[in-house]
């Protein structure tokens, strides 16, 4: 019989709620402002509210076919279409052919020093790819030479510039994969390396 009474108690409760609502719902429909114009003899046009115009240019934009949505997002898809294109046109007709790789010889590595922190050629370590060609430029007041080997075990006879002065140059094309040390004749302490891949 409680249970009843409970049930009994939530229903009424319930249906006061609703009938509650309905009526503050009611009152709020009878409530509501109403404009009118004043009389004259244009015709009658509607007062749009700040809701009524949001968005209402875009809207306008959209249906006219001006707008971002229409012809500019055409624009759009076609732009990225073309970079696309030419970025695959640009790849594509590049050639991937020999590089020339420039390594300097500082000024004062004619005196010892430099090999304390790898900085008698520079770069000293190099890895370029094969048929790719590599230039020694002396920037030094020293002459020195580039010569494939190393000082403890002496000319490789692969390469050698023999004494070039400063300003000069001398480029050699390292064909086959590999790891070539090389050094300087005139200054020991002067090492590097070229790795070809």
């Amino acid at each position: 019989m409680v249970s009843i009474d409970k049930a009994a108690i939530v229903l009424s409760i319930a249906i006061t709620l609703i009938g509650v609502g309905i009526a503050v719902a009611g009152s709020a429909a009878e409530n509501t402002p109403t404009y009118s114009a004043p009389a004259s003899s244009a015709p009658a046009v509607p007062v749009k509210t700040q809701a009524d115009q949001f968005g209402a240019d875009i809207a306008e934009k959209v249906k006219s076919g001006d707008g971002m949505v229409g012809k500019d997002a055409i624009v759009i898809e076609d732009k990225v279409a073309t970079e696309v294109t030419k970025e695959k046109e640009t790849t594509m007709d590049k050639p991937v052919g020999p590089a020339t790789h420039s390594v300097d010889m500082p000024k004062g590595t004619s005196v010892p020093g430099c090999e304390e922190n790898n900085s008698c050629f520079a770069p000293a370590d190099i890895t370029v790819n094969a048929g790719d060609t590599v230039e020694w430029m002396n920037v030094d007041t020293a002459a020195h030479t580039v010569t494939g080997g190393s000082p403890a075990d002496g000319p490789s006879g692969i390469f050698d510039s023999s004494l070039f002065m400063a300003g000069a140059s001398y480029a050699f094309t390292f064909n086959d994969k590999g790891s070539y040390d090389y050094f300087c004749m005139v200054h020991p302490w002067m090492t590097g390396s070229v790795t070809v891949n």
